[in-house]
């Protein structure tokens, strides 16, 4: 028999911003409890929120055993970990008024917009323990910085976007980055003429391929990657992880949500473009006698799970402009999209820009991306960094060269 328990605890400071004004403050102070049992092959799970009586959640664990729910039971070493990534980004009490400067400054130098939606400040204490003495403690905080920009006059919602997470706060910074994306938006500019171009964007490739690399498809023959384990596939300089390092991730635990902590807390899915493992949790790499790639998540009364927490590109260049010479297609929004079961992608793009030498020129008009994703993050694929057009807060852009088409 084995036991585990999990306490998570989150303070969250949300302010609502409506027309360049701070709207509303929402605080929100929780607790999540869980006590799991393991024990002749079965789990049970039983769950709470608020203050924790164990003794009744240790019975409640008991009692579901008897419904049966396979899962297998693994031991660990005796071992105790502590990681503490807080850092002082302002005091509580200056959320709104640091915000509503904010909001005033972006107003004044972009007199053309409306800014509206969420800023959040939020810290978190996450601890696992089980009876094989393992013990892990995580505490961290962020900054997050979810912005609708709207042109006066549109009848849009929103045009455009400015979202980040960071471990601080720079007002000067945030104005920079939020006037070349407005800067940019006002100068129309026709669409490019070459039907294949660089692209600078996020992860979004990677976003159809994820579903893929989930242990239970590939094992099920239902994976575009299935029978390829151990097999090149990519870009060699290609590499997608799981990292959990603290030192590298804000407000992430360095453990996932059964209590597993990689080595040096990174664990890989393709290294240098070979599949090497696929997302799992203890009960799917038993299950098809794979490696557990550490990465499960769990609701606070349910079974774990697959997840993909710390899902990660690492790194091929230092930054965007030893990446990209010249011309290249730089992608804010894109919408739905779709990959065919040969692997052919398919994403319309709402927004984006002509970037050249570090700057962004003007707006483009929509236009569809097109590419296979072997050749997408294979032999088109440019390559990943973490510094680039923006100065505030954390972004990853992810370079490849793609097809445009529908162009309007």
């Amino acid at each position: 028999m084995k036991t585990e328990k999990l306490i998570s605890k989150e303070s969250n400071r949300c302010l609502n911003v409506t027309a360049n004004k701070v709207e509303s403050l929402r605080i929100n102070i929780s607790s999540q409890n869980t006590f799991r049992i393991y024990d002749n092959g079965c789990i049970g799970v039983e769950g709470s929120l608020g203050e924790a009586d164990w003794d009744a959640l240790q019975q409640g664990a008991a009692a579901k055993l008897a419904q049966g729910i396979q899962y297998p039971e693994t031991h660990g070493v005796r071992r105790s970990l502590t990681a503490d990534s807080t850092v002082h980004i302002f005091d509580e009490k200056d959320f709104i008024p640091k915000i509503s400067r904010l909001l005033d400054r972006l107003a004044e130098e972009n007199p053309k917009f409306l800014f509206s939606n969420k800023v959040q400040l939020n810290s978190s204490e996450d601890i696992y323990e089980n009876s094989d003495g393992e013990r892990y403690v995580y505490r961290g905080n962020q900054f997050l910085l979810a912005l609708a920009i709207k042109l006066k006059g549109s009848p849009n919602i929103m045009d455009e976007s400015y979202d980040c997470e960071s471990n601080c706060f720079d007002e000067d910074a945030i104005c920079r980055d939020v006037k070349v994306i407005c800067d940019a938006f006002l100068n129309k500019l026709p669409q490019v003429a070459e039907d294949e171009v660089t692209v600078i964007g996020g992860f979004e490739p990677l976003q159809f391929a994820v579903q893929h690399l989930i242990a239970d498809l590939y094992f099920n023959n239902a994976s575009l990657f299935a029978g390829k384990m151990g097999t090149k596939l990519f870009n060699d300089k290609l590499t997608i992880e799981i990292n959990r390092n603290p030192a590298e991730q804000i407000n992430l635990p360095f453990f996932d949500a059964e209590g597993v902590v990689n080595d040096n807390y990174v664990n890989y899915i393709v290294r240098n473009g070979v599949l090497e493992r696929l997302l799992t949790c203890k009960r799917s790499a038993a299950m098809y006698d794979t490696e557990n790639i550490g990465s499960a998540s769990a609701n606070y009364n349910g079974v774990p799970n697959i997840g993909a927490g710390g899902f990660d590109v690492a790194d091929t260049a230092e930054n965007l402009s030893k990446l990209v010479k010249g011309k290249a297609v730089y992608i804010t929004n894109t919408s739905g999209g779709d990959m065919t079961p040969g692997g052919d992608i398919s994403l319309p793009v709402m927004s984006a820009y002509l970037y050249d030498n570090g700057k962004l020129l003007g707006k483009l008009p929509e236009f569809t991306v097109t590419g296979n994703i072997f050749r997408l993050l294979g032999e088109d694929f440019v390559g990943v960094t973490e510094n680039g057009l923006f100065g505030f807060g954390k972004h990853k852009y992810l370079v490849y060269k793609a097809k445009l088409v529908n162009k309007q």
